[in-house]
């Protein structure tokens, strides 16, 4: 298959409709009513003004307090890390809507800003958009985190908090380039006569590990990034699959999402809805627009 092949398919088989009520995007009763849908279907989650909608979280001062003013919304952009450089280190955390969301299309647009912060003065810039976050609010909870650094935009982490017996997220690459090692075609010669019965073959070799697979980490396909203008990055997220969009283009795709089962520890269940969030990291970034769209 090819990587237009994949695209194609790939896409479309995250989209295609289910049997679900659409209540399951949008109905958490006891939650603020989403913004309206535009025409096309989107809901803008970030309104230019304010973080209705969101808390924060940073590791060091917890649920909605940033005395350090890391978190700003200046002239309709989200700034984060506006704060002044120091040598302090800084927290790390993350910006979460209050509701959580499934089968959902997630879009975001970003800009980096110049600063960088201790310990990661020298660093790429990073930032990162993190869905399916369940469970304690910690640095870093269950989720999955489609990567925003310079030259790796599109990276899957598989998230969770350290210290666990189990791992708290678990997936599997959906490969771009499936099929290796095909036959000839050519039809076999039947023998002459009857043959003994074949001794037992030799089990087949164990595949390489596959060079983009990174304990936790997946790397993604193709650097689709502007590293000095406005980028968008889109997750579309359906079942225990997903897929990681750059600027239009798919780089990579995962399937099988699971989390340790809190009622049954060490058994693993799948990962199919939560909240979504942009971090706090060691870099100045904008972001103009956090957007969703149902896909069913």
């Amino acid at each position: 298959m090819n990587r237009r092949e994949f695209v194609s398919r790939g896409v479309c088989a995250l989209t295609a409709p289910l049997i679900l009520p659409r209540r399951a995007f949008f109905s958490q009763s006891a939650l603020p009513p989403l913004p309206a849908a535009a025409a096309d279907g989107w809901i803008d989650l970030f309104n230019g003004k304010n973080l209705d909608g969101f808390y924060t979280f940073l590791q060091r001062s917890g649920k909605n307090s940033d005395p350090k003013g890391y978190i700003k919304v200046e002239n309709g952009l989200l700034h984060i890390m506006a704060n002044e450089v120091t040598s302090e280190v800084a927290e790390t955390g993350y910006i979460a809507t209050l509701r959580e969301f499934e089968n959902v299309r997630i879009r975001v647009e970003f800009k980096w800003g110049e600063k960088r912060y201790p310990p990661r003065l020298e660093a790429k810039r990073d930032n990162g958009l993190v869905y399916h976050i369940v469970g304690d609010d910690v640095v870093w909870p269950v989720c999955v985190e489609c990567q925003i650094q310079e030259t790796d935009c599109g990276d899957v982490f598989l998230l969770g908090p350290t210290g666990k017996q189990t791992k708290a997220t678990t997936g599997s690459l959906t490969t771009f380039n499936p099929g290796r090692g095909v036959g000839t075609g050519r039809a076999a010669t039947p023998p002459a006569a009857p043959a003994p019965p074949p001794a037992a073959a030799p089990a087949a070799p164990a595949p390489p590990p596959n060079p983009r697979v990174q304990g936790n980490r997946i790397l993604k396909e193709g650097d689709f990034e502007i590293r000095n203008d406005w980028n968008a990055i889109e997750v579309l997220a359906q079942n225990d699959r997903s897929a990681h969009l750059v600027n239009g283009r798919i780089v990579n795709a995962l399937n099988n999402i699971q989390q340790a089962d809190p009622a049954n520890p060490g058994q693993m269940i799948p990962l199919t809805r939560g909240k979504i969030a942009v971090q706090v990291e060691y870099a100045e970034i904008w972001y103009r627009r956090i957007a969703v769209k149902s896909l069913v």
